[in-house]
């Protein structure tokens, strides 16, 4: 047996030996093939080990960028939760963040199979504040760029089409967008993304290409003489060289593996579907039949002029576009106006000096005011902006903030706006006025002494009124028209740019807010939370 089974070494093959040497060498094979998968998942997940320590150990040292590949080489020779997470942690160091915000998502889906709360509780805590700063950007695909065939890549993998005008989470950097279709110039543009920034790109129509719409007629060659009655190259073949004849290369004259002419037949006569006049076969061009043995090819075409189709697309947050912008609203009213009217006064005088002795004169809108002490209290309401966008980053239009005080009273207000956007934060200056009113503890009512005779009540311009004790309310609505402005901040909680209606963003927004009464100061500090359309 050994001795055939050297035989078959020395030529080389183990199946010569079997008549021999009988199943003795399927046999060793086969046991070597066991080894082999008996030995080989062993091997990996050392070599997965061995990584996997490698990578930790550089991650430590603060050399991420040769770390990360340590460690998605042992994860794809083992992929365990362990190694993943320390995946993920790598690429976040490294600023991948979307990268690693993707790989926290499917660590918390492989600990919630492995019932390993604790490890999926985590990955969800790593993700959600990842998520807050991870750049998006959006391809937007126009209707008239829209064409068919067109395929859009990013980074050199396509786009389905299903995600166009879509914002997805990208890793901060160097992007590259292209986009292609057949008869069309390809198009591309490099675009730079930072943390927490978005950005839409707009796929502009792509022009036509006129060498590719019109490509020249390959000049016919000499038609094959006429061949004998029977083929002199052999059984089956004619004079004409095999898959070669007088039309387009690598087509026939009379089909591949046949002659200029078939036998018993002319030289003009072709075999269907494959001879110099078929449709979409012969040199004349696609649908056309070429010109005969004695006959000259028509000359071409000339190339059509290039059509420029529009290249301006509509962007989610295209210069121009109305920008509306809708919440609720809530915060503290503070009231800081000292005098004003409760209702009707005539039931209330007041007296002074005049030279005759003295006036005692009864009380009214015009001459008579109370006075109030601070009030404070809170107030829920709503908030808007109407506006357009000037760019992406900038709007220009009209805010209005109102609601009701508990307790008593109201705030309406209005007024000029501009928002600009850094990163993911709105910054805006409103201008406004409207009426303000408070719910106030009444302090007192005073009346006006007439100028003429201030003189003889030792300088004063007005005195208290004769209120009977208990005859003042304990409060009042006092109202007043206020003038000022705010600043609003506003933080991106979710940016959601599409084609559609629903493109916008979900804003946090606190305005601290500065109004001068016609009889005091307000201040509000209100908070909302709104959707913003653009």
């Amino acid at each position: 047996m050994l001795a055939s089974l050297w035989r078959a070494r020395r030529r080389g093959s183990c199946l010569d030996a079997l008549p021999r040497a009988g199943r003795s060498c399927a046999r060793l094979a086969g046991v070597a093939f066991a080894l082999a998968l008996a030995v080989s998942p062993g091997v990996a997940f050392a070599q997965a080990e061995a990584l996997l320590d490698e990578g930790k150990s550089l991650m430590k040292k603060g050399k991420v960028a040769e770390a990360c590949p340590k460690l998605e080489e042992s994860y794809r020779l083992s992929p365990r939760s362990a190694t993943l997470l320390a995946l993920a942690m790598c690429h976040e160091k490294q600023g991948k963040v979307a990268t690693a915000w993707s790989e926290y998502i499917d660590l918390g889906a492989a600990a919630r199979k492995e019932g390993n709360k604790r490890l999926e509780a985590d990955a969800k805590a790593r993700g959600a504040k990842l998520e807050l700063s991870l750049p998006r950007l959006t391809l937007s695909v126009p209707r008239a760029a829209a064409i068919e065939g067109l395929e859009v890549m990013l980074d050199g993998a396509p786009v389905d089409g299903a995600l166009w005008g879509q914002a997805r989470p990208i890793d901060p950097g160097q992007h590259k967008v292209s986009a292609s279709a057949p008869g069309r110039k390809p198009w591309e543009k490099s675009v730079s993304i930072k943390r927490g920034e978005r950005k839409t790109v707009a796929v502009p129509a792509l022009a036509k290409d006129a060498s590719a719409a019109a490509q020249p007629a390959p000049a016919a060659e000499a038609p094959a003489p006429a061949a004998p009655e029977k083929g002199s190259a052999g059984s089956g073949d004619g004079a004409a060289e095999p898959g070669k004849g007088a039309a387009a290369p690598g087509k026939g004259a009379a089909g591949a593996g046949r002659g200029a002419a078939a036998p018993e037949k002319g030289a003009v006569a072709a075999a269907p579907g494959k001879g110099a006049a078929g449709p979409g076969k012969g040199a004349a061009g696609p649908g056309k039949a070429a010109a005969g043995p004695e006959t000259d090819a028509p000359p071409a075409a000339p190339p059509a002029a290039e059509e420029q189709e529009p290249s301006s697309g509509s962007s989610p947050r295209h210069t121009g576009s109305f920008v509306i912008q809708a919440g609720v609203a809530g915060g503290a009213l503070i009231g800081l106006m000292d005098s004003g009217s409760f209702g009707d006064l005539s039931a209330y005088s007041y007296s002074y000096n005049i030279p005759e002795g003295e006036l005692i004169a009864p009380c009214d809108d015009e001459v008579c005011h109370a006075s109030f002490g601070p009030a404070i209290g809170p107030f829920a309401g709503g908030e808007a902006f109407i506006g357009v966008a000037l760019s992406e980053d900038l709007h220009l239009g009209a805010r209005v903030l109102g609601g009701y005080r508990f307790g008593g009273g109201y705030l309406a207000v209005g007024g000029p706006s501009v928002s600009m956007r850094l990163g993911r934060l709105w910054l805006g200056l409103s201008g406004l006025v409207g009426p303000v009113a408070q719910q106030a503890k009444v302090t007192g009512i005073k009346g006006e002494i007439p100028s003429e005779v201030v003189h003889l009540n030792y300088g004063r311009s007005e005195v208290a009124v004769n209120a009977r004790e208990g005859s003042l309310p304990e409060s009042a609505l006092v109202e007043t028209l206020a003038f000022g402005g705010s600043v609003d901040v506003s933080l991106v909680l979710a940016d959601l740019p599409s084609a559609g209606w629903t493109s916008g963003a979900l804003l946090l927004s606190v305005s601290p807010t500065i109004m001068k009464g016609l009889d005091g100061w307000v201040f509000a500090a209100p908070a909302s939370l709104g959707y913003r359309f653009y």
